[in-house]
């Protein structure tokens, strides 16, 4: 990575967010009509769509254009990887790799070359600059262990100083040492997935714990519902900000101070909200539909992420001129419960899940405490190990008295617009349920 870069790019990023609507929008469309014809010229997987929808990239002038070409699916993703989706002029072992956290029980690969890399940091730290963060301020995150191993290979800026470097703490330590932690090194800003916050909060309000007094805080990954964003707000003191975005597109939009929607990066992304392949209205709900504009290593045209949002005409009053998104119906899954009443992160089990080899996709079901089912979409590598992992995972996250019933399937129903991956069907704000 390249710090001047990196610092160049970020520069360049806060300056946009103040530059009017026109402008931006002629910036975004400059890079749409560039990363159109690199993926015409440079992915496989591209200039078949092109050839198949019987166009060529100077028909692409226009957001609305777009609409010219066909809509890339993660199944496609997955079945091209890597030799019809990255461009032939990397190498992809060579570049950035992140894979989804399978929040669709599908995990998929996406890789970016170095100075994507860079841009993509760049707008990612101008959401949490936006929300106040200084360059040398105590910052957590609490995410996948990714993270931190990434970070011992030199993924953040300047690191060893502390320049926008945060402390990454896992999802997969226990309660007590994530609160450790944070009483040690007593952020000025946490950034976590909404159920893990909510967890750490209830624990520190159950055991009257006031040490942790972060200024700032930022959820991501999922959908950050009322109830909890009340709750940690009333505990901290402090106004949540939700940050939106993918491994695929990286920081794609997100809420600043003035909380009335979400800015979208269109300097860096397209972002369109569709019905029946048309554009809906402000305040109507569309399927999101993303173009990535600068990632040259796997350009991404038309992508569904199969989210929801709704598009908003409003402009905040923080005098930005990025345009808004109301609100998005994303990722939402449940907290899942032991046998002891304890209330677990659904993102333990599914990331441990979709570590184990041969599991194409899935779906957990709790029904009560010692009853779970989990469908199984099996892939090549299944074997009978497998389905010993799936059961030593859940008894040990769980409990060892309950009772896992694996159902094989040849596919997994939708909940109505998305895949829910894991489902509890007990109530987690039942007062009995304890941390």
């Amino acid at each position: 990575m390249s710090l001047i870069r990196s610092l160049n790019y970020l520069r360049r990023v806060k300056k946009n967010q103040w530059t009017n609507i026109q402008e931006l929008k002629k910036i975004q469309e400059k890079k749409l009509r560039s990363i159109v014809y690199y993926a015409y010229k440079n992915v496989r997987f591209y200039k078949h769509r092109f050839k198949l929808a019987g166009i060529h990239p100077y028909d692409i002038k226009t957001i609305k254009d777009l609409k010219k070409m066909p809509l890339t699916k993660k199944e496609d993703i997955r079945k091209n990887f890597p030799d019809n989706i990255v461009s032939i002029e990397y190498d992809y072992k060579k570049c950035k790799t992140w894979e989804t956290s399978g929040s669709t029980g599908i995990p998929i690969k996406t890789v970016y070359d170095s100075k994507a890399d860079d841009f993509a940091k760049a707008i990612l730290i101008r959401s949490y600059l936006g929300n106040g963060l200084k360059y040398f301020d105590r910052w957590c995150v609490i995410g996948s262990p990714d993270y931190r191993r990434e970070k011992i290979r030199g993924y953040n800026f300047y690191q060893k100083i502390g320049f926008l470097s945060p402390l990454y703490i896992s999802v997969f330590d226990s309660i007590e040492r994530k609160i450790d932690i944070l009483s040690r090194f007593k952020p000025r800003l946490i950034d976590s997935l909404p159920t893990d916050l909510y967890l750490i909060t209830k624990y520190l309000e159950e055991n009257n714990i006031k040490n942790i007094k972060p200024e700032i805080i930022t959820t991501n990954g999922e959908i950050l519902d009322g109830y909890i964003r009340k709750y940690i707000n009333d505990f901290f003191n402090v106004e949540i900000s939700d940050l939106v975005g993918c491994f695929e597109l990286r920081r794609t939009s997100w809420e600043c101070p003035y909380h009335e929607g979400y800015h979208i990066d269109i300097d860096s992304i397209v972002m369109e909200f569709l019905r029946d392949n048309e554009d809906v209205s402000p305040g109507e709900e569309g399927k999101i539909v993303y173009t990535g504009l600068y990632n040259h290593a796997m350009p991404l045209i038309r992508y569904d992420i199969e989210d929801i949002g709704i598009p908003s005409d409003h402009f905040c009053s923080c005098g930005r001129g990025l345009p808004m998104m109301k609100s998005i119906e994303g990722k939402s899954l449940d907290f899942l419960v032991t046998t002891d009443d304890k209330l677990v992160s659904p993102h333990v089990p599914k990331e441990l899940l979709m570590r184990i080899p041969g599991i194409y996709m899935f779906k957990l079901i709790q029904f009560s405490k010692y009853k779970v089912k989990i469908l199984i979409v099996k892939g090549i590598k299944y074997t009978a190990k497998s389905t010993q992992e799936i059961n030593n995972i859940l008894k040990e996250i769980l409990g060892e008295d309950v009772k896992v019933d694996i159902e094989f399937v040849e596919s997994i129903q939708r909940n109505s617009r998305k895949y829910k991956v894991i489902e509890c069907k007990i109530p987690f704000r039942d007062k009995s349920v304890k941390i």
